[in-house]
């Protein structure tokens, strides 16, 4: 019987293992194009270029994108209010991944596989 149980063990820690390398080279695929952290750290994106004359007055802008910095204390809250209601209602009371609405948002999309409807259950709050 101890015989048993140990074959056992060794298949379901072999099999583990097998999982684990797998995952651990699926991860290191996916991540192989990721760029360091440290860059970005220090990412800054590209904001447009204005030109104006002597008396204030716009002259020019520049950009590829139409970006505009903006610091968050200069949203209002009830832009910030709206956003989160949105988006993901639950943000606070979750650590980053909406565990409830990611479990009913894969049922869903398995009973619509045919129609094409879909349905994301994850934060994109977090993800942004």
């Amino acid at each position: 019987m101890i015989r048993l149980i140990g074959y056992f063990f060794g298949i379901g820690t072999t099999l583990a293992l097998l999982v684990a390398a797998g995952l651990a080279i699926y991860i290191s695929h996916v991540a192989k194009d990721l760029p360091d952290y440290e860059v970005l750290a220090k990412y800054e994106p590209p904001v447009t270029t204005r030109i104006h004359a002597s008396d204030g007055s716009l002259m020019a802008e520049y950009a590829r994108e139409r970006r505009l910095y903006l610091p968050i204390q200069a949203i209002p809250d009830r832009v910030k209010a709206a956003f989160m209601s949105a988006e993901d209602k639950n943000f606070y009371n979750h650590p980053g991944i909406d565990v409830t609405g990611l479990g009913r948002a894969i049922i869903v999309n398995l009973q619509n596989l045919g129609s094409g409807r879909r349905q994301v259950g994850a934060s994109t709050i977090t993800q942004q």
